[in-house]
């Protein structure tokens, strides 16, 4: 393995740190605010008289979205290694805004009858086209721009962001469920966080036209290095690293959602909370707590990147069941905050850490396609399937703290994989 001393400038590194971190809080706020407005639109799309089918339903178009991921990041991760990491990331974010803006602007069921649900699950999976290839380019990116010694705590920004994605999603469902009626909602109040998207993209594509593409890619450019078969180099060559990335990024999203998007739709549904009261809740929490990722990430430069994890993924392992047995057993939020706090400080030493990884695995003219095709084949499984699965736990088994089974799972699963990937924090970056 060859190492680069080549780094941004200052100033276009603070540039490429701002938009990584803007960028995915605006994706993953665009992304999930559907899974947290799932109960309220669910019935407006997907009529039934069992309100749980309805939502259910809503789910799993939601999950449909993850299942365009991969799609998405074979496209947008070959492009990337052949055109640039900051012309793919100029046209993922504003698919993604587009689409999110479009999902506000759509008739219901009543208004166009199966054209509503057909049209809400068009634009789902052009979300989730963007997506896959939006995150881990943001993450190829600024890790690329990085010095070698701040690797870690620059590219757990694109993990900040996510933080502060879902925490902002779940603060304006607070909001608007704290001053709407719940017909108010019902009827239009669910629209304005998805129409809330187009200022957000419009931010966002103004940040990354002032960016420039990364040192690293330029130099592949300069030499005549790039690939023309990205998705064949991959796979032909660096296999056992995308299935290392799609099995981390089970184990990292599969706890880290249920504390992030499925306990919310938990709290509201199965424990009969009001909504205004748990989404603002799990908004202080998630803000928080994305104070910690560059801290981990820091602290992944120091230690190295595996004993992070590993100390992340066994707290999971030790306290997913536990986390839904409280939520369960009790009916007073005063008891759950402790519980939620300590769950969501979690993820962090995982995220930090595994992340910053995945882009270490590859060498930097694959390196987008590699993360791109691991992390959204993972997805599917842990942040599309993962609510829709523990929902159809609580369903089958009448056991409210059956989703924390699936927790440990997925956390098992990341203590074996990382014992079997290599340390990447202290070596050079591959070229």
């Amino acid at each position: 393995m060859t190492t680069t001393s080549t780094t941004g400038r200052p100033v276009a590194l603070r540039r490429a740190a701002v938009a990584s971190t803007v960028g995915s809080a605006v994706e993953f706020y665009e992304f999930t605010i559907y899974g947290f407005l799932a109960v309220v639109f669910g019935p407006l799309f997907f009529p039934s008289g069992d309100a749980a089918a309805s939502t259910l339903s809503a789910l799993a178009v939601f999950g449909g979205g993850y299942l365009a991921r991969p799609l998405g990041g074979i496209l947008f991760g070959a492009l990337g290694d052949r055109i640039g990491r900051r012309s793919v990331l100029m046209a993922t974010i504003f698919l993604m805004g587009g689409a999110s803006t479009l999902i506000g602007v759509l008739p219901t069921y009543a208004q166009a009858g199966l054209v509503a649900p057909l049209a809400l699950l068009v634009l789902r999976l052009v979300q989730g086209l963007s997506a896959g290839g939006e995150f881990t380019g943001a993450q190829t990116y600024i890790v690329e721009m990085a010095p070698p010694r701040r690797r870690g705590a620059l590219g757990s920004l694109p993990a900040l962001g996510i933080g502060l994605g879902f925490g902002v999603a779940s603060l304006v469902v607070a909001l608007l469920s704290a001053v709407l009626t719940a017909e108010q909602l019902s009827d239009w109040g669910w629209r304005l966080p998805f129409l809330l998207c187009l200022p957000l993209t419009i931010v966002c594509l103004f940040l990354r036209l002032r960016l420039e593409d990364s040192p690293q890619f330029t130099e592949i450019v300069a030499k005549a290095e790039r690939t023309r078969t990205p998705v064949r180099d991959v796979l032909r060559g660096h296999l056992p690293d995308v299935l290392r990335v799609a099995a981390l990024t089970v184990a990292t999203l599969g706890p880290g959602f249920l504390a992030k998007l499925y306990l919310g739709i938990h709290l509201v549904q199965v424990k009969d909370f009001r909504p205004a009261t748990v989404y603002g809740l799990l908004g202080v929490v998630l803000l928080a707590t994305a104070a910690l990722f560059p801290v981990m990430g820091q602290v992944s430069d120091r230690r190295g990147r595996r004993p992070i994890a590993r100390a992340g993924f066994a707290a999971f392992a030790v306290l997913s069941l536990p986390l839904f047995l409280v939520v369960d057993g009790t009916s007073s939020l005063a008891v759950i905050l402790p519980v939620v706090l300590v769950f969501a400080a979690i993820e962090p030493f995982v995220s930090a850490a595994v992340y910053t990884t995945f882009a270490e695995l590859f060498p930097a003219r694959t390196r987008y396609t590699g993360t791109s095709i691991g992390f959204n084949l993972g997805t599917i499984v842990a942040a599309g399937l993962g609510p829709f699965l523990c929902g159809q736990l609580v369903a089958c088994t009448g056991w409210g703290a059956a989703p924390g089974l699936w927790g440990t799972a997925c956390a098992l699963l990341g203590l074996l994989v990382i014992a079997m990937t290599r340390e990447t924090g202290r070596a050079g970056l591959a070229r």
